[in-house]
């Protein structure tokens, strides 16, 4: 519907199936005591489980995809959905807590037969990042560290010039991929890492580390259905 009309739909529901971020803007949760009470949580992850979320909904899927944390969630979303994965596969995202991701317990994953994670080179915390491979290795769960500094270091110029306008300086001519994003340019993405991930094209990620991440995960897909 997103891509063949410019209407606006209104879905309600009680299954959280339909609470897809990537594909819905906006999401209120209905309640009812003594009155009709709608709240406005879009942004609040608690409500899913007040709508039965759960572990077993991503075991139950083509692919879960662990990422460091709830912020990578809309970038990967959005690659998908330009990969045109999205809607062919159930793929889920879980989120692992950024640099406590070494203390997750992986084998609540590792019973899935198909799984793969995604970690930045963040040089800062690389010891956590290492112990995380590792542990996922001993799972037997592939794992990707991305050869740029953050996810986000991914986004060209020209999307975040269109996304900032003039916020990013004119003497700012190339991205450094091996350097924060955020101190390069002054500014936090993480709130603006959707528009921007929808901003981009995937001829502006071919040929990189990223791309070929997402080509291994349709790959992942496409067999674990054949299986």
């Amino acid at each position: 519907m997103r891509n063949n009309t410019d209407k606006q739909f209104f879905v309600t529901t009680h299954s959280n199936i339909f609470l897809d971020n990537a594909l819905i803007d906006k999401v209120f949760f209905t309640s009812f005591d003594g009155q009709v009470v709608v709240d406005d949580a879009t942004s609040r992850a608690s409500i899913l489980d007040d709508l039965g979320y759960s572990v077993a909904d991503n075991l139950v899927s083509d692919l879960v995809i662990l990422v460091e944390g709830p912020k990578d969630i809309p970038i990967v979303e959005e690659f998908l959905i330009k990969m045109g994965l999205y809607e062919m596969y159930n793929i889920k995202i879980w989120p692992l807590g950024g640099d406590i991701m070494d203390q997750t317990d992986l084998s609540v994953f590792s019973q899935h037969y198909a799984i793969i994670g995604l970690v930045d080179k963040d040089p800062n915390s690389d010891p956590v990042r290492k112990r995380f491979i590792k542990k996922c290795k001993e799972h037997g769960i592939d794992v990707h560290r991305l050869k740029k500094y953050s996810i986000e270091n991914y986004f060209t110029l020209r999307v975040l010039k269109g996304v900032f306008g003039s916020q990013i300086s004119d003497s700012i001519k190339d991205i450094n991929p091996d350097k924060k994003l955020e101190e390069q340019i002054g500014i936090s993405v993480k709130k603006n890492a959707k528009k921007l991930a929808k901003e981009m094209r995937l001829d502006e990620i071919k040929g990189t580390d990223l791309y070929k991440f997402f080509e291994k995960v349709g790959k992942m897909c496409k067999e674990g259905v054949g299986a």
